[in-house]
């Protein structure tokens, strides 16, 4: 091999290893809902707690379970089953609540089980169509692949209408 093509075949090698990075990973907290895998964009997750002593508060959506109280703060939580109309979220040892921030609200999402942390290349994210997701009230407008596993994405400002 000569040197011309030594420095090709180097070049094209560089050129790959670029093309590679440059695919914006970005990277989900996945957890299941109904049997369903879900994913948030892990930059909302603020920490994931075990299920605590919930206050009820009267006249509040009936998916609003109501308050916990997190080191001070007063944190609502979600049942994101009963969001979806799917019944209420049986509390059990694999049970999690999900403590999000977006922009400057914080809030809680109770969810079945909260799986791992999965990446996902930006390129392999897809829009679905909103006759698809009407079961899950609208929020769901992407959908995700890591490896042979379909993530439904979750768009927070829909799931907390800031829209």
């Amino acid at each position: 091999m000569n040197q011309k093509s030594l420095i090709q075949l180097n070049t094209s090698e560089s050129n790959e290893q670029e093309n590679i990075q440059t695919d914006e990973v970005i990277q989900f907290l996945s957890f299941s809902v109904s049997n369903e895998n879900f994913g948030i964009d892990l930059i909302h997750v603020h920490e994931i707690l075990r299920p605590a002593f919930i206050t009820r508060i009267p006249n509040v959506e009936d998916f609003v379970l109501g308050v916990i109280n997190l080191r001070g703060e007063i944190i609502p939580i979600i049942d994101l089953k009963k969001k979806f109309d799917q019944g209420y979220t049986e509390v059990n040892k694999v049970t999690r609540i999900i403590v999000l921030e977006y922009k400057t609200k914080r809030f809680g999402l109770i969810v079945e089980e909260v799986k791992q942390v999965i990446k996902i290349l930006k390129n392999s994210i897809s829009a679905i169509n909103n006759q698809l997701s009407v079961a899950f009230n609208n929020m769901i407008d992407y959908v995700g692949r890591s490896g042979d596993t379909i993530v439904l994405l979750i768009d927070l400002k829909k799931l907390i209408n800031l829209e």
